[in-house]
C-alpha cells in the first residue's frame, strides 16, 4: 500500500505475515481508521445531525460505514428494515465472493472446531472511535481493501494488520500499522476536443445508426496505455509515486477512454492480468467487444503469477461485427529468415531478430440500421501494433513493419478500407515511417543498420495509399494556430506523442487508406507547456498520448459482395 491515498482508488494492504508466523498456517485481520480530529461524523438519514448510534452490522458486513450512522436510536430503529436490506444483500455477496481463508474460517465455525471471535477482540477493543499517540481515530472499515469516499478527502488513513494462527485463533506476531498522507483527489480533468475536418462531421462522435445516406462515419483511438510491469526502477521519478501506481492510473486511463466515446479502441502495452481483471470487463460493461494478443515473453511477478502484455482492441457491438481476425507474431515470422541465414549469423541473428512484437488484425462490418440500401456492406480493416522499441535495431523495426504491411497487402485484394493504429516506435522520417507513408524507401544496407543483409531479401514497397491521419491537419484553412504549432514543420507530424525526461517525439500514428477513408476529425494535441516536465502526470497516466480520428468510408468503399479474405496473412 502507498502512503498516499486517493479518493475513489481502492487502497489493498500488504502481507502483514512475520517470517516466523508464516510457517504457521494463519490468516489475516484488518481494520481501518480516519483521523477524526477535524471531521464531524453525521447521520446518515439526517446528515445536519450528528451521529451518536453506529449499526455495527453494517461494519462487520463492510458495508460502506457512512450507511452505518444515525443521530439516535429512534432513527436507527426507524430505518432498520432498511439496514435489513443492506444487511442480507451483503451476506449473499460475501458467500459469493469469499475468499479461500474466510471460507476454511465459516466451515471450522459451522462445525464447532473454531472459537466465535472478532477482528475487535483480537486487537483488544470493540469500539467506533479509539486513541492512538495522542490522536483521535474513527473505525472505518475491516477488510483487506479500503476505497476513500469524498468525504475522506483531506484526512489521514491508519490501518492495523494482525496475523491469527487458524487452530488456536491467536495473535502470532505485533500488529502491524501504517499511517497514510492525507486523502487526496484526482486533479480535475482537461478534456481533449475534436477538430473538424470535411464538411460533414457534426459532433465528435457520429454512430451511423442514425445516418440514412449510403456511407459510414466511425472514430478510432489508439493508445499506448504504459503497461505497470515498466513502471519500476525509478523511471518516472519526475512524477509523484502515488500517480505511477497502477491503483491510480487504471481509474484514470478508463475515465480518460470512455470519455473519448471511440467506436473503435486500439489499446497497446495492455498488461494480461490488468486486461483480464479490469480493462476487459470495465470497457464490456460499455458496450464494446474485445479481442487481445498477448506477448509470449512473460514476468514472474512477486505475486506468483506469470504476467505479459499486449494489445487489446475494442469495438461497439451494435454497430460492429467481426468477420475475420489475424494475428501476427513477428518472433515466429523471423525464425524462417534467422534459418535461412549464414551460418556465422544465426546466433546473432536469432538474438537480434526473434523480438515477440505482436500485431492484432481484425475486419469488422458495420451492422446498419436505416441505410437507404441494405444492399451495401461497409467493411473496415483494423490493425493494431506495437513495433519493438529499441532504436539501436533499426533492421528489426523495419522487418516487423515490412511484415505488417506484406500481411495487409493480402487483405487488401480484397478491396477493405484499411487502418493502421500503433506505436511504432519510429520517429517521422524514419525507414519504418517512409515505407508505410510513401510506398517505398531507398534504403542502403549498412554495418550499423543491417549487419544481418536482411534488406536484400524484403520487400521494401507496397501498393497501399497509406497517409496519415493527423498529417490532415496541414490541408486545413484556418486551423486554429494553437493546434498549428503543436505540428511539425518539416514533418507534418505532431511534435510528440511520446514525453519523458528522457525523450520527447512521435513514435504513435493513425494511418489510413486514402483512396478509401476520408478523415472528419481529430482530437487535439498537447503541448509541452501543459504537459510539463513529462508523462505520466497526476492527469495523464501514460507516457503516450492518446490520438483519435474520425472517419467517413467514401460511397465506392462499400460493395454488395465482397472478394474471399484470405485465410492467413
Amino acid at each position: 500500500m502507498r502512503n498516499q491515498p486517493r479518493r475513489s482508488c481502492q487502497l489493498q494492504s500488504i502481507s502483514c505475515s512475520s517470517t516466523s508466523s508464516s510457517i504457521f498456517p494463519h490468516f489475516q485481520l484488518w481494520r481501518w481508521f480516519l483521523n477524526s480530529r477535524y471531521r464531524e461524523v453525521v447521520c446518515s438519514v439526517h446528515p445536519s445531525k450528528l451521529a451518536t448510534v453506529q449499526c455495527m452490522s453494517c461494519v462487520k458486513l463492510e458495508i460502506p460505514v457512512d450507511q452505518s450512522y444515525h443521530c439516535s436510536s429512534q432513527c436507527f430503529l426507524d430505518a432498520w428494515q432498511m439496514h435489513v436490506k443492506l444487511h442480507s444483500h451483503a451476506v449473499k455477496t460475501e458467500k459469493q465472493t469469499a475468499t479461500g481463508g474466510q471460507q476454511e474460517l465459516r466451515r471450522l465455525r459451522s462445525c464447532g472446531s473454531w472459537p466465535d471471535f472478532s477482528a475487535d477482540q483480537l486487537f483488544g477493543e470493540n469500539t467506533l472511535v479509539v486513541e492512538r499517540e495522542g490522536k483521535v481515530w474513527i473505525k472505518v472499515g475491516s477488510s483487506k481493501t479500503y476505497k476513500p469516499s469524498k468525504e475522506d478527502v483531506g484526512f489521514t488513513l491508519r490501518l492495523e494488520c494482525v496475523a491469527v494462527d487458524y487452530a488456536e485463533g491467536t495473535q502470532l506476531a505485533p500488529i502491524n500499522i501504517i499511517v497514510t498522507d492525507p486523502v487526496i483527489t484526482f486533479p480535475p480533468r482537461c478534456p481533449r476536443c475534436m477538430i473538424e475536418i470535411g464538411s460533414y462531421m457534426k459532433s465528435h462522435n457520429i454512430h451511423f445508426k442514425s445516418q440514412t445516406s449510403d456511407s459510414l462515419t466511425f472514430s478510432v483511438l489508439s493508445y499506448n496505455i504504459l503497461a505497470d510491469m515498466y513502471t519500476g526502477m525509478g523511471k518516472y521519478s519526475y512524477c509523484p509515486s502515488w500517480a505511477v501506481v497502477w491503483e491510480y492510473r487504471k481509474q484514470n486511463l478508463l475515465q480518460e477512454i470512455i470519455g473519448y466515446d471511440a467506436d473503435i479502441i486500439c489499446l497497446q502495452e495492455v498488461q494480461s492480468d490488468h486486461f483480464e481483471g479490469y480493462l476487459q470487463p470495465e470497457l464490456m460493461k460499455c458496450g464494446y467487444s474485445v479481442m487481445y494478443k498477448r506477448k509470449r515473453t512473460e514476468l514472474y511477478t512477486s505475486s506468483r503469477h506469470y504476467i505479459s502484455e499486449g494489445c487489446a482492441t475494442f469495438y461497439r457491438h451494435d454497430l460492429f461485427k467481426e468477420i475475420m481476425k489475424y494475428e501476427l507474431e513477428f518472433d515466429r515470422r523471423a525464425q524462417v529468415v534467422v534459418e535461412d541465414l549464414k551460418p556465422e549469423l544465426k546466433h546473432v541473428g536469432h538474438i537480434r531478430l526473434m523480438k515477440d512484437n505482436v500485431a492484432l488484425i481484425v475486419i469488422l462490418e458495420a451492422i446498419r440500421d436505416g441505410s437507404t440500401n441494405d444492399d451495401l456492406q461497409f467493411r473496415i480493416c483494423v490493425a493494431n501494433t506495437h513495433i519493438h522499441a529499441n532504436t539501436e535495431l533499426p533492421d528489426v523495426q523495419l522487418y516487423q513493419v515490412a511484415n505488417l504491411v506484406r500481411g495487409l497487402e493480402k487483405i487488401a485484394q480484397s478491396k477493405i478500407p484499411l487502418l493502421i493504429c500503433g506505436d511504432l516506435n519510429s520517429p517521422p522520417e524514419s525507414d519504418p515511417h517512409m515505407l508505410l507513408v510513401r510506398g517505398r524507401i531507398n534504403s542502403v544496407s549498412g554495418e550499423r543498420t543491417d549487419p544481418l543483409g536482411i534488406y536484400q531479401i524484403l520487400k521494401l514497397e507496397h501498393s497501399l495509399a497509406l497517409a496519415s491521419a493527423y498529417a490532415s491537419f496541414f490541408h486545413l484553412r484556418g486551423i486554429d494556430e494553437k493546434q498549428f504549432n503543436r505540428m511539425s514543420l518539416e514533418n507534418h507530424e505532431p511534435l510528440f506523442t511520446y514525453f519523458t525526461s528522457g525523450f520527447a517525439g512521435t513514435l504513435d500514428y493513425i494511418l489510413y487508406t486514402a483512396d478509401s477513408l476520408r478523415v472528419e476529425g481529430l482530437l487535439e494535441l498537447l503541448d509541452f507547456e501543459s504537459v510539463g516536465v513529462g508523462l505520466p502526470s497526476p492527469l495523464w497516466s501514460s507516457d503516450h498520448v492518446a490520438l483519435m480520428a474520425s472517419f467517413r468510408l467514401k460511397p465506392h468503399s462499400a460493395s454488395e459482395s465482397w472478394p474471399a479474405l484470405p485465410q492467413e496473412i
